[in-house]
């Protein structure tokens, strides 16, 4: 018998008509199949790289060791993004109308929408790769770039400055940088990357820990922990996480170390000051770090090429200006001189 794709196009509708369950199991599995490839490839397609003439100083507003990207559509409109390295890559709803950004659908994903266009005066690069098309989720605020925007691109994070820039490619680190070299861990699929969270290793009383660089993270303190440190800085700020097992441990072996209960307004988790770190080959500190469960950071791990046990945020890195080249998988710090 002649293989089906052989026979007449009659004849081969005439079988759909007569086996509908099957046509529409086929129907299915199709549709199934596109949605799962459309994601697949979303998610694991390389993610290109960012090709500037030079390097770029992006519109930001510094607020508690955290930077936020304000750029501006060429209709005069502002967005407020959180850019975090730890993070995902979403606008929010009311961003979307509030600003009249071009929007689509997409399999897998719903509503995405499209950073542009922006004005030249306060521009930021779109996400590269499979990704210029950014989720729309109903959220607070205006939204994220996390990873998936960094991807592909050479990024300094100025603290000292209050600055956050975009190079020009290839990067050629200074003779200072190189001395403070740190590599970054990223996850690969096939021989693929097929995430962009950086893992890179700190040392804090003497042992290796294993940690996201997490630029984002954001602590709510109590009004109780607020005048227990008594900075007189917002309840709103960076922090760095660190799993449950290894913050009690800290707690037992240095009861010393400042610990104050109840800390953050959402947890209830406790936060503790860790006096001395080293980082990239510096000693800093002292340093705060927020309590997480266990359960937190082997989720986050999920994304890492390997386990990690705390996430390196704006209370650690505010004492540097740290280069992040993707691409490269390297990151440089220098100490601020502040």
């Amino acid at each position: 018998m002649e293989p089906f794709s052989d026979r007449p196009p009659s004849q081969r509708l005439a079988w759909f008509r007569r086996h509908p369950r099957w046509t529409g199991v086929g129907l299915t599995a199709v549709v199934l199949l596109a949605v799962c490839a459309g994601t697949f490839l979303w998610i694991v397609l390389p993610f290109g790289s960012h090709h500037l003439a030079k390097t770029t100083a992006l519109p930001v507003a510094y607020d508690e060791d955290r930077f936020f990207v304000e750029p501006v559509t060429a209709g005069g409109a502002k967005l407020r993004l959180l850019t975090d390295t730890g993070g995902g890559l979403f606008l929010t709803t009311a961003a979307v109308k509030r600003c009249g950004l071009a929007t689509s659908w997409s399999i897998g994903r719903g509503t995405v929408a499209r950073l542009e266009p922006l004005r030249p005066d306060a521009w930021i690069p779109e996400p590269v790769g499979s990704a210029s098309w950014i989720s729309v989720w109903d959220q607070e605020g205006d939204g994220m770039l996390g990873q998936r925007w960094f991807a592909g691109g050479v990024w300094t994070f100025d603290y000292p400055r209050k600055m956050l820039l975009v190079s020009s490619s290839p990067f050629r680190p200074t003779s200072e940088q190189m001395a403070h070299r740190v590599p970054l861990g990223f996850p690969t699929f096939c021989g693929l990357r097929s995430g962009n969270h950086p893992r890179f290793t700190v040392t804090i009383d003497g042992l290796a820990v294993e940690s996201l660089f997490d630029t984002g993270a954001t602590v709510w303190l109590t009004t109780e922990a607020l005048k227990s440190i008594g900075d007189g800085r917002p309840r709103e700020r960076a922090t760095s996480f660190v799993a449950a097992s290894l913050f009690d441990r800290w707690h037992k072996d240095h009861p010393d170390w400042h610990v104050i209960e109840n800390a953050e307004e959402k947890t209830k988790l406790a936060i503790i000051e860790v006096p001395r770190m080293q980082v990239a080959g510096f000693e800093i500190g002292p340093s705060w770090f927020t309590r997480r469960p266990d359960s937190a950071h082997r989720w986050m791990s999920t994304f890492m090429d390997r386990p990690i046990v705390a996430s390196i945020g704006g209370s650690v890195l505010r004492n540097f200006r740290v280069t992040v080249d993707y691409p490269a998988a390297v990151a440089y710090f220098e100490r601020s001189t502040n």
